[in-house]
């Protein structure tokens, strides 16, 4: 099935491809009428300037340099020209070229510092800042850039981290670092990632986007944000398309870097760090006016983070009079919870490149990247049991093991090639994601055997609303005792889920002229073949019918070493925690004690296994018109089709108590038009204004597709049974973008830009949540449970303002000419309508209201500080509150039952390096230097439900490079 999926696409992409280098070799081998300019931009050391802006006069025509510092312009009638050469930061050239036809005119250019300060430091830092702002300013859309070194300036965990410090950018944080982005307010499925423009899956076996977190930092050349779309870009991106460039070959010399970092962090009697990178680049083989045609870039990246995690989470709720009407607000349960990871990261990435010619070139590129998110959990729930309401259940403790092993990896191979009036892109790409223990954690539950009498919310022991205390935690109390705890049962897993894209694309454009105006017209076609699903195993078990609970042995039997005396700074006190390693021996030396449950495991194994396909095809038009040097204007239509097909396991409790699970099958298929116009006023050389509305889809998470039931014991909202529901009728969503930009170019390599968006949003996707009463038309079978199925809502919107400035202040005299500040800021809102038993309309999920981030940087000749401050404010993680229906809750959405939200997040980085000698230069970094919680609450700040901390972690590193600039 999954081969006859592709043969026709592919069969049809041949066609494709055939016609238009039939095409590409006709118009090459006609008559030759116009000529071309080509060359190389740099700068006076030498080094490629990338997206410097070429415009030539008469005409209009406009291009801008590649990364290899490259351009060429085509088509042009014989005759004398102006070519102005700008790059933001340095001095415009200006240059006189003859165009004789059939041949082209060489011209490159050496571009200088633009600054009456001689004694400018030209660095990396600066170096890399100018080559972001210049890519922005010459892209047709709206574009946010951070460069290598940008990102290597700061200590950042992962490349989420690094794309959080861009503007209108927040980050769904995990474990103490970043994982997905929310780009202008919207959730992170609403986002797309590409490497090189390759859709990349996500590994998660639930959900659409990519975990950001398992790609190293320091493996990626670059960074970009695409906020708007050109017609030749998928269209799943209705927040944005975050672009991960892998790094290549520039330079005719040989580059080679070596770095090594060891670090600490103290928490849970202290946790190490490491980090190791490796990169070289070179360029090789005949050499040609453009240089040497064969170029190879290789990178490597290795860190390992033993984290520590001191966290709790109480339960929000409120009491109940004896007639079961609401009184005060309360916390039903306490959950303790230590975690220690030991988790590594590393990477691979490379390019080799051919350049045919100036302007032409074939490649392939690829990345492959590794995540062990490994880790011991520890956890105590405390909970009333009596006889003071209210009752909440027996204490637990908890322990996991846990091996979520993420991969991502694409490799891609095509071309550009470049003829004397049209030009043609293909590529052929393959991608694939895999997430290791994708059914859950081994794990091992223990119950209280102990009566808790007062175990319960102590407000008057209380201090800071965000550290409630319980009055049964302390070291003499029976709920922290291990004795009184004894094992219910023992869950182990294995499986994984996989992901795998096929990808072939191809472009044809051709110039022409409109007047006297340089036009381009652009058609091309796409298509992507995604096979994902899961296939695990997770055993449970528990007590047989035959077996008595008093043989079954107490956490003390399996205690481990491990003891804490600083827990969360003293405010709680942890108990002694297990050993999991002999939790699993004795279960291997007492199989009879805990049979497996078979129910229990078919339960948890089925019903999360599944199996879809959905291929997207499309095809877009796209004309680019350059009226004079004022104006760019692009119009676009891309139409995608989409077709789904899964099947899901369906799990059904007989009468007898056995389960019989029936394998459910779905399907669907729509087609969306995606128009796009993109419009840029060119107000004089240095300043412009940008609108831009495009058409964007979002589809819906893979798993939430699959005809799909899941039962978690206790996991609703208020504690009762949640029931998880799949839904094959789920559309995407589609929404309308309106952009207007200003932006402005600064001497001495700064910029400032603000800006407003707005998002009309159609058919949300959101978790709609219901309790199963005597009025409800569903699910009569889980009377009183709470029932969660994703649907399609009505409509919403989000819009926002976003304004950024960076300047080097190098015109300043003496030591301030080393100055650099970057800061960014955004405000978003929005609301999302009519919404299932709801009488309000919310703010969309991953919505922040204020997001910013500010760094100043310092350098000299040789050392170079750099600090980093990022904020984002509270935003909704998921609805949960009720104000219809069997699920309203009292005290209303800012209540204990309101929704659930981050809390804000302020964090403070900073790094310093210092060249020493002969390529070495030594480094000093401080990751979460403020200490600063994550965590989340339910309808206001002060009902929490998580919150933990890290500590600050410092870190020392030695870096060798085979030259110093």
């Amino acid at each position: 099935m999954f081969g006859k999926a592709i043969r026709l696409p592919l069969l049809l992409t041949m066609i494709i491809l055939s016609i238009m280098a039939g095409a590409a070799t006709t118009a090459r081998e006609a008559p030759a009428t116009t000529g071309t300019v080509s060359g190389v931009v740099s700068d006076s050391g030498g080094a490629v300037l990338q997206s410097a802006k070429i415009v030539l006069q008469p005409g209009g025509a406009s291009v801008s340099t590649d990364a290899q510092g490259n351009f060429s312009i085509a088509d042009l009638k014989p005759g004398t020209y102006s070519v102005s050469i700008s790059y933001v930061g340095f001095s415009e050239s200006i240059y006189t070229i003859a165009v004789v036809a059939g041949q082209n005119a060489q011209l490159n250019a050496t571009l200088k510092i633009a600054s009456s300060n001689q004694q400018v430091v030209v660095n990396a830092q600066l170096l890399g800042d100018a080559s972001a702002i210049n890519e922005q300013r010459t892209s047709a859309n709206i574009l946010n850039v951070e460069t290598d070194a940008q990102i290597q300036s700061l200590p950042n965990a992962n490349i989420a981290d690094a794309v959080g410090r861009l503007p209108g950018v927040t980050l769904q944080r995990n474990e103490g670092e970043g994982q997905y982005v929310q780009i202008r307010g919207t959730e992170p499925r609403l986002s797309n990632t590409t490497i090189d423009g390759v859709i990349v899956p996500g590994p998660d076996p639930e959900v659409r986007q990519v975990d950001l977190d398992t790609v190293p930092a320091d493996l990626v050349g670059s960074v970009a944000i695409n906020k708007t779309l050109s017609a030749n870009q998928d269209g799943d991106a209705i927040g944005g398309s975050v672009d991960l460039r892998i790094k290549q070959a520039i330079g005719d010399e040989p580059t080679f870097s070596l770095e090594s970092v060891g670090g600490y962090t103290q928490i849970a009697n202290g946790r190490d760090v490491g980090l190791v990178n490796a990169s070289t680049g070179f360029r090789f083989g005949p050499n040609a006016s453009f240089g040497k045609r064969f170029g190879l870039e290789l990178g490597y990246s290795y860190d390992a983070n033993a984290r520590g995690i001191d966290d709790i989470e109480p339960a929000p709720d409120f009491n109940t009079d004896v007639n079961g009407n609401p009184t005060t607000e309360t916390f039903d349960k306490l959950s303790e919870r230590e975690y220690l990871y030991d988790r590594t990261r590393y990477g691979f990435a490379g390019a080799l490149d051919y350049r045919l010619n100036e302007a032409s070139d074939l490649f392939v590129h690829g990345l492959f990247s590794n995540f062990r998110d490994y880790g011991q959990k520890y956890e105590y729930d405390y909970k009333n049991s009596g006889p003071t309401p209210p009752f909440t259940g027996s204490s637990s403790y908890h322990t996991s093991v846990r091996r979520p092993n993420l991969q991502i990896a694409d490799l891609a191979m095509g071309g550009n090639q470049v003829f004397s009036t049209s030009f043609l892109h293909y590529q052929i790409a393959v991608a694939h994601s895999r997430f290791g223990g994708a059914a859950g954690n081994p794990g091992a539950d223990f119950s209280s055997t102990a009566s808790n009498p007062d175990c319960g919310y102590n407000p008057t022991a209380t201090i800071s609303v965000y550290r409630p205390q319980f009055t049964c935690v302390n070291p003499t109390d029976a709920a922290t005792d291990p004795t009184q705890y004894q094992l219910s049962d023992i869950n182990l897993t294995s499986g994984k889920a996989t992901q795998l894209n096929l990808q072939a694309n191809a472009a044809y454009g051709a110039n022409y002229h409109l007047g006297t105006y340089a036009s381009t017209f652009e058609f091309g076609g796409q298509f992507r073949n995604e096979h994902k699903g899961q296939d695990a195993y997770s055993p449970t078990y528990d007590a047989g019918p035959n077996t008595g609970a008093a043989s079954f042995p107490f956490e003390s039997q399996f205690l481990s070493s491990f003891i804490n005396n600083h827990y969360y700074s003293g405010s709680y006190y942890l108990p002694r925690v297990t050993d999991f390693d002999s939790i699993v021996s004795y279960l291997r030396a007492n199989p009879s004690a805990l049979p497996l449950d078979i129910v229990a495991t078919q339960e948890a194994s089925d019903a999360a296994n599944y199996n879809l396909q959905e291929r997207v095809s499309a095809g877009y038009v796209m004309n680019t018109l350059e009226l004079g040097s004022r104006i760019h204007l692009q119009t676009g239509l891309r139409i995608e089709g989409t077709t789904t097909s899964n099947t899901g396991y369906l799990v059904a409790i007989n009468a007898d108590g056995t389960a019989t699970t029936t394998p459910q099958h779905g399907s669907g298929s729509y087609v969306n038009p995606l128009p796009s116009i993109q419009l840029r006023y060119n107000i004089d050389k240095d300043s412009d204004i940008r609108a831009v509305y495009g058409r964007g889809i979002s589809r819906p998470d893979p798993y939430q597709l699959v005809p799909y039931t899941v039962f978690t014991q206790g996991g609703g909202s208020t504690g009762q049974d949640l029931i998880q529901v799949g839904n094959t009728a789920l559309v995407a969503e589609h929404a309308n973008d309106y952009d207007l930009l200003y932006e402005r170019y600064l001497p001495a390599v700064g910029m400032l830009e603000a800006g407003y968006f707005y998002k009309q949003i159609t058919k949300p996707i959101y978790p709609e949540n219901a309790i199963v009463g005597p009025g409800s038309t569903y699910y009569q079978q889980y009377p009183n449970d709470q029932i969660q199925q994703e649907v399609n809502g009505d409509h919403a919107y989000v819009q926002g303002v976003e304004v950024a400035f960076q300047q080097h202040f190098t015109y300043l005299p003496g030591i301030l000419s080393g100055a650099r500040l970057i800061t960014n800021f955004a405000y978003t809102n929005s609301k999302n309508y009519n919404i299932v038993n709801r009488s309000d309309n919310p703010q969309l999920v991953g919505q922040a209201p204020f997001s910013w981030n500010i760094s100043p940087a310092y350098a000299t000749k040789r050392a170079l500080v750099t600090v980093g401050i990022s904020h984002n404010s509270a935003n909704i993680f998921a609805y949960q509150y009720q104000s219809t229906g069997p699920g309203a809750v009292p005290f209303g959405v800012t209540g204990p039952n309101g929704d659930n939200y981050f809390y804000s997040h302020t964090q403070v980085d900073a790094q310093a390096s210092y060249y020493a000698f002969k390529g070495f230069t030594v480094l000093a970094s401080g990751e979460n230097m403020n200490n600063e919680v994550f965590g989340f609450f339910n309808g206001s700040t002060r009902f929490v439900a998580q919150r933990e901390y890290y500590k600050p972690t410092y870190s020392l590193g030695i870096k060798w490079t085979l030259h110093h600039e």
